[in-house]
């Protein structure tokens, strides 16, 4: 954390979100300003602008400048779930994947410490922006909207990085170099602040859609944050949250999801691979979402993270050559045989999920490490994505959509169950009708169910299981000697072992260990 507070202090990066009202991916430049420093900015409503957008953009990373590989967060939680393996070209192309793909991860991951740096940094931008923000002359209404919008990126980092190393600092204003061994806070802690955040964000941010807020969060962004975020508490840690002095308990997230429901506009679209197209990025399915662009080509292998691209379609793409509709990737994330037969028969989100190299492949495939013949559909090397300009690999511009309207009526569903309400049937229903499949109980058991095919490699499945307890994840992660038609390799290569001892957590890094010697521990 060090070494992002001195980067943030010689420099802003601008660049996410703001351009005009013709796109959502009009970008600022990324360069480097590096004539203007903290003494000088800060001064105005543009550089507040500025800001917000540098803290927006740390949602973007999947590397850093101190390198490391390439740790995108929807595709590490799948391959940490039973629904993908960690792939690759070979078994030494990543051993930092494969730990997280067998639950054996290392203080000295490189990707966890990646991940751990980048998330800090957007946490020391969205605390460093906040504290500036009351001397910066602008309306009332532009400074309760960027911090609002301030508080939920916040938030956003924090709960990222609690769900993946449980106890962390927790800090709330900018330090210097010399402060930031913190102290890890207990969970109750953390994802209290991550909820008061939320909380306190909802009056000032829009009630829009993504395309009006030109993907800015939104009043509905904050709110189904929220119901992740107690669910997954609730879940892991049995408990309800306290935002200051707001009660969030299943009712109250309820409350909110039901506000977005019935007033946000906010649809299923009506075909459901719909959702994963360019022609439908910020739809009405889509409550947030993370914007990636080749808009502006980006070339610098040593500054991944100052271009606009999304890595994780191009490391899940197949290696492949002479398809008409999908380019050549690195085979990363490969779709498991269980993944493949959770659908029932005659569900089409299967097909829209799942790309095979029987069904969909006409070209000439590459076998790579854990090959089994299926790759993601959803977030992959189309044609549609593929970069014009720019380096290959670096300017894939596949939006992430985190939070989707069907999930949001699943999650009204499951807090239905737990309030004693009556919609939870309505809601259920609205996901499977989309898709045509008949009627079943919304049970807890098949909500769980619904969840997995419905949210199928968007980076859910992992978060899902480990709120259901260490046992179910255990019994669904765990897998000796199974494998697929289509599994190429050795069957060591298929078995994974689950580690409870781990409570599902990275390791904190080592690096940060031993520069807060004595201060950060060992989470397990």
């Amino acid at each position: 954390m060090k070494a992002t507070t001195k980067q943030l202090s010689i420099f802003i990066l601008s660049g996410l979100l703001l351009g005009s009202t013709s796109s959502c991916k009009d970008f600022l430049d990324l360069a480097p300003l590096d004539n203007r420093v903290e003494q000088n900015f800060y001064k105005t409503e543009k550089d507040a602008q500025e800001a917000l957008n540098s803290v927006y953009d740390a949602l973007q990373w999947h590397t850093n400048a101190g390198g490391g590989g390439f740790s995108p967060d929807p595709m590490m939680s799948d391959i940490a779930s039973d629904d993908a393996y960690a792939g690759g070209s070979s078994r030494s192309d990543s051993p930092d994947m494969i730990q997280i793909d067998q639950h054996n991860m290392l203080t000295t991951n490189s990707l966890t410490r990646v991940y751990w740096s980048n998330h800090y940094t957007g946490i020391y931008r969205a605390n460093l922006l906040l504290q500036k923000l009351p001397d910066i002359p602008m309306s009332e209404e532009t400074r309760s909207r960027i911090t609002a919008e301030c508080k939920f990126l916040r938030a956003h980092f924090y709960f990222d990085l609690a769900r993946w190393f449980g106890n962390i600092p927790l800090i709330l204003a900018p330090q210097s170099p010399g402060e930031y061994c913190a102290p890890q806070a207990e969970p109750a802690q953390t994802f209290g602040q991550i909820a008061l955040d939320l909380v306190e964000a909802f009056p000032a941010l829009e009630k829009a859609d993504l395309r009006t807020s030109k993907a800015h969060a939104t009043r509905w962004s904050a709110q189904a944050l929220l119901a992740r975020v107690y669910l997954f508490y609730k879940g892991v840690y049995n408990g309800d949250l306290q935002a200051g002095t707001t009660a969030v308990n299943a009712a109250y997230a309820l409350q909110q999801l039901k506000d977005l429901i019935d007033n946000s506009g906010h649809t299923l679209l009506d075909n459901y691979a719909d959702n994963f197209t360019k022609a439908n990025e910020f739809s009405m399915e889509s409550v947030w979402e993370i914007s990636y662009s080749s808009d502006n080509p980006w070339f610098d292998w040593n500054y991944i993270q100052g271009g606009e691209g999304n890595m994780q379609p191009l490391m899940q793409g197949p290696r492949i050559n002479g398809d008409p509709n999908y380019n050549s990737g690195w085979s990363f994330a490969p779709v498991t045989q269980e993944l493949n037969n959770a659908f029932e028969p005659n569900d089409p989100r299967r097909a829209a999920t799942i790309l095979s190299q029987a069904d969909d492949l006409s070209g000439t495939v590459t076998t790579g490490y854990q090959h089994t013949g299926f790759f993601s559909k959803k977030y992959t090397t189309t044609n549609e994505y593929r970069p014009i300009n720019g380096q290959y690999e670096l300017n894939w511009g596949n939006n992430y959509r985190s939070i989707r309207f069907s999930d949001v009526l699943l999650m009204a569903a499951e807090l239905e169950l737990a309030t004693g309400g009556s919609q939870a049937q309505s809601y259920f229903n609205r996901v499977r009708d989309r898709v045509d499949l008949p009627e079943k109980p919304a049970s807890l058991a098949n909500i769980y169910q619904e969840r997995r095919v419905e949210l199928a490699l968007e980076g859910h499945r992992y978060w899902d299981l480990l709120r259901q307890g260490l046992a179910v994840a255990n019994q669904n992660i765990s897998i000796q000697n199974r494998r697929g038609p289509g599994y190429v390799g050795d069957q060591v290569d298929f078995n994974v072992t689950f580690n409870p001892a781990t409570r599902g957590l990275f390791p904190i890094p080592q690096s940060e260990i031993d520069q807060c010697a004595g201060v950060l521990k060992p989470n397990y």
